[in-house]
Formats: structure tokens, C-alpha cells, sequence
């Protein structure tokens, strides 16, 4: 009896595993493009956070005009045009908001100034951020992300 050579299965084993390789080359591309959004999305939110602090320590810097609430601001008012101290930095840090954050934008509020009470101004900053994507949201969607920071001047 005469065996029949097999011919083709080697083939079909090589197309499998380059069907394999190519899923799992897919999972590392996509892996890598998470990971970067996600560097991207740090390094937005460690530059709100300095900018954030920048203004507080402005206005530390100069609370005679802190306490009369010079420094307050909110998002939909436009920048102040004067040439107090106060009008300064409040122009350089939006421009800074702007320069280094995208579509940044933010707003400072103070309590009123009591003797012997701290003195809380919340500083928020607003910009529009890559979502890396969960459930409710795709890559790549836009949404605005807040970092807000309050202290004692």
C-alpha cells in the first residue's frame, strides 16, 4: 500500500500563526496609543496644576489686592486691561492658559476677607482634553477637563 503525501497543511499552519502574530501586533499598537493619550492627558493636568499654583503665588505675593478681591475673575469675563499688579497677572496667566493648555481658559473666586478667618480663594482651570474612551465615550472625543485648587491666602 502506497502512502498519499500530505500537501497544503504546512501552509495553513503558517497563515494561522501570522493571523495570530497579527492580532497580537494589533493589541501592542493599541496598548501604545492608550499609553500615549494617557501621557498626553498627565502632562495637561501637571501643567494646570502649575499654572494654578503660579496665580496663587501671585496673588500671596500681592494680598492687599487679594483681600480686595482684584484677583477675581470668571471664565466668561474678559481680561482686565489695567496696569495694577493684579490686571498684570491676571493677563500673563490667561496667556499662559492659553499658550500651554488647549482651549485653556480659567477663573478665580474669593471669599470676603473676615479678621482672623483665612481667607479661601478657589482658582479653576479649564481645557479640552483627548479621552482615552471607556464606555461612554470614544478615543479621541474631546471633553473639557477641570482642575480646581483651593487655598488660604
Amino acid at each position: 500500500m502506497m502512502r498519499r503525501q500530505q500537501t497544503g497543511f504546512t501552509l495553513l499552519e503558517v497563515m494561522v500563526a501570522v493571523f495570530v502574530l497579527a492580532i497580537g501586533l494589533l493589541g501592542m499598537a493599541h496598548l501604545q496609543v492608550t499609553t500615549l493619550k494617557a501621557n498626553s492627558t498627565a502632562g495637561l493636568k501637571t501643567q494646570a496644576n502649575i499654572l494654578a499654583g503660579s496665580i496663587l503665588e501671585r496673588m500671596k505675593a500681592n494680598t492687599t489686592a487679594a483681600y480686595a478681591k482684584n484677583y477675581d475673575i470668571l471664565f466668561n469675563q474678559g481680561t482686565p486691561a489695567g496696569n495694577s499688579v493684579s490686571d498684570t497677572d491676571i493677563r500673563e496667566w490667561r496667556a499662559a492658559l492659553a499658550a500651554y493648555l488647549p482651549a485653556g481658559e480659567g477663573q478665580i473666586v474669593c471669599g470676603n476677607f473676615l479678621v482672623n478667618q483665612p481667607f479661601i480663594c478657589t482658582i479653576t482651570v479649564r481645557w479640552s482634553d483627548i479621552q482615552i474612551g471607556d464606555e461612554n465615550t470614544n478615543y479621541g472625543d474631546y471633553a473639557t477637563s477641570t482642575m480646581v485648587l483651593e487655598s488660604a491666602i
